[in-house]
């Protein structure tokens, strides 16, 4: 059982399957919404004007970030990607 869940998530995906395709959209949401929160507490200002760049850019981040993590050649890269970055991100925002 642990072979095959093993052999699953290091296996080469030629094609980019419901998996790969879920854990992308779902880890590009989750890291441009982190991006934006860093670049929102490094702006000075009120929050009326914080929040303009971050409605124009999330999209765009959301974008780059999933090819970025389509490109991965397995789902666990993909995983430890998003991961990786995600606590990153929390760590920069909780020391801001």
């Amino acid at each position: 059982m642990k072979s095959n869940i093993k052999d699953f998530f290091l296996e080469p995906k030629p094609k980019i399957g419901w998996v790969h395709g879920t854990i992308t959209i779902l880890g590009s949401i989750i890291l441009g919404f982190l991006t934006m929160m860093i670049f929102s507490k490094l702006m000075p200002g009120d929050n009326g004007i914080k929040i303009i760049p971050s409605m124009i850019l999330t999209p765009i981040l959301i974008a780059c970030y999933s090819i970025w993590l389509l490109f991965s050649n397995t789902i666990l890269k993909s995983l430890l990607k998003t991961i990786i970055l995600a606590f990153a991100f929390l760590i920069i925002i909780k020391v801001i």
